[in-house]
């Protein structure tokens, strides 16, 4: 920059006013010839291309270096999210979940870091460039500074602000128009029998449009900027020739007149990305606030058990594992009241246990603390040796769990079954006795390719009973040690109930079963049953016991007129 201006104004003028040597910087220049001049144009030639060279390896660099940050955050949430406790994960919707691994994420580094190298590469820029102009004409270069500055602060308080809120706008509306599309589509049947398809129809084009109005505020206001620019440098510029010619003469005034176009032109072409480096940082702030705010708990908080054990993980494997819960208290954040209160079940390795009760009675919730999910406030949780969730760490797929819906993936029935194994990796022996033992057999032998059949993406073509068996199946898999299902057998027909139930019996000794149902023909031969009534555990026997001594067990088997 500084000797194309110098050049520039050379070509001017060889001498001054009076026809002396022109002196700049308080050294005269020399008469110019033809091989100066060459010597000065392949000079700036080779300072830019070295320059630009530079640049672009820089460029690769730090971009590629940014995307392997965002990329190692990103797990980093996600091992966070899905490692850690099911208290941590219900605080976000699904559409919030993937907002932070994506948008929020990328928003934090490749956004803000792309943003700040801009600013620092910029900036530099016009460090140099200021202190050129201060060697030339310390004066001008004072008003030139303080002008720059002052239209960009002014751009930044005004633009600044309302981009900011179209940052949170946008990212409002983002996750708004997945939450909706969620749910519209889990409730597809529900909202159509209804007919409240408007009603959702109406949320995501509320959504949409706040999205899309963040989107036209961003590339409207985002442009504005250039052409602030522009007519205040066409603005300075007349100011600056007025000045020089007014003070300096006509020959001083050209030297220092082409130092500063010059250099006006590059701030031009660097205040243009600083400003708009500015600009983006107020929107990815908005956007990156939750994938900062999760990593801060990542750095504070960890639900990994400790990886030194003495447990012997030969012996877990040989027989089911016994259960034992002692007095354990559980309350969820916020509420007052305990969900369970000083819950005492003790079962037996290889065993079959089942829990009953009303709705909200707190069988779920035991669930959840059987699992690992939750910790208990107060008591102790232990299956086997270990805790569930150090037995989560150290042996997964001894605890296998079946839900009343069991989630499903994009793939095969093979994949959905044997899920998180890659296809080739599938034991097919191993796949054909779960496939069997949970009462899939004549279902699958009827699809066009078997188990490699894909359904993921036409999951609603699979019936609950269907959905159902695929998910014990899945459990089964993974030759658990305990088996805990939760509802999982409301789905099925007759026929299939009792044909689950006879393989079941036959996990016997081998597998400790613990079954959560409202159906009492699914608990009937459960070695123990236990009644929970308000989080609290009130009784315990075998079925028929309870039947003759619990009048709540004892409607139950009126209502569903089973033969005790």
């Amino acid at each position: 920059m500084f000797l194309i201006g110098i050049i520039a104004t050379i070509g001017a003028t060889q001498a001054g006013a009076e026809g002396v040597p022109l002196e700049f910087l308080g050294v005269s220049i020399a008469t110019i010839t033809t091989d100066s001049i060459l010597w000065l144009v392949l000079l700036v030639l080779v300072v830019f291309v070295g320059k630009s060279a530079l640049a672009i390896y820089l460029s690769r660099k730090l971009a590629f270096h940014i995307a392997a940050v965002e990329t190692r955050n990103a797990r980093e949430i996600s091992e966070y999210l899905l490692h850690g406790s099911l208290d941590d994960a219900k605080r976000f919707s699904k559409a919030e979940f993937q907002f932070a691994v994506t948008g929020s994420t990328s928003a934090a580094f490749s956004g803000l870091l792309n943003a700040m190298a801009t600013i620092v590469s910029e900036g530099f820029l016009l460090v140099v460039i200021s202190i050129a102009f201060f060697l030339v004409d310390p004066v001008a270069a004072f008003f030139a500074i303080a002008y720059f500055v002052g239209i960009a602060l002014t751009i930044q308080g005004f633009i600044g602000r309302v981009l900011k809120r179209a940052g949170r706008d946008g990212t409002e509306g983002m996750i708004g128009s997945t939450n909706v599309i969620s749910d519209s589509l889990d409730s597809f049947r529900e909202l159509a029998v209804m007919g409240k398809q408007d009603f959702y129809i109406g949320r995501l084009a509320q959504a949409r449009a706040q999205l899309a109005r963040s989107s036209a505020t961003f590339a409207f206001m985002g442009g504005m900027p250039r052409y602030i620019i522009e007519t205040a440098l066409i603005v300075g510029v007349v100011a600056l020739v007025a000045q020089q010619f007014l003070t300096n003469g006509l020959a001083t005034g050209v030297v220092v007149l082409g130092v500063f176009l010059t250099g006006g032109m590059r701030i031009m072409a660097s205040l243009l990305p600083l400003q708009n480096s500015f600009v983006q940082i107020k929107v990815y702030l908005e956007q990156a606030n939750l994938a900062q705010s999760l990593l801060r708990e990542t750095g504070r908080k960890t639900t990994s058990p400790s990886t030194e054990s003495t447990v012997d993980l030969v012996e877990l494997h040989r027989d089911g594992l016994p259960v034992f819960i002692d007095k354990a208290d559980f309350a969820y954040p916020g509420e007052v009241h305990n969900a369970l209160d000083q819950v005492s079940i003790e079962v037996p390795s290889g065993s079959f246990a089942a829990i009953i009760g009303p709705s909200g009675a707190g069988k779920t919730t035991l669930v959840d603390l059987l699992l690992g999910l939750v910790m208990p406030d107060q008591g102790t949780v232990s299956i086997g040796p270990a805790t569930p969730l150090e037995l989560r760490y150290l042996a997964p797929g001894l605890i296998s769990y079946v839900p009343q819906k069991p989630g499903m993936v994009s793939g095969t029935i093979a994949e959905n079954i044997a899920i998180g194994h890659e296809a080739r990796d599938i034991d097919r022996d191993r796949l054909r006795r779960v496939i069997e033992a949970a009462n899939l057999a004549e279902f699958i032998d009827s699809l066009p390719e078997g188990a490699d059949t894909s359904v993921g993406k036409q999951v609603n073509s699979l019936s609950g009973g269907q959905i159902q068996r695929i998910g014990l199946a899945r459990a089964l898999y993974t030759e658990p040690r305990l088996l805990i299902m939760d509802e999982a057998t409301s789905a099925l027909d007759a026929g299939s109930e009792a044909f689950i139930s006879a393989s079941l019996r036959k996990l016997h000794g081998h597998v400790t079963v613990v079954v959560i149902a409202h159906r009492l023909s699914t608990v009937q031969h459960a070695d123990n049953v236990y009644v929970m009534e308000d989080g609290r555990v009130t009784a315990n026997g075998d079925f028929k016991t309870l039947t003759r001594t619990v009048p709540m067990v004892a409607q139950y088997v009126k209502l569903m007129a089973i033969d005790e």
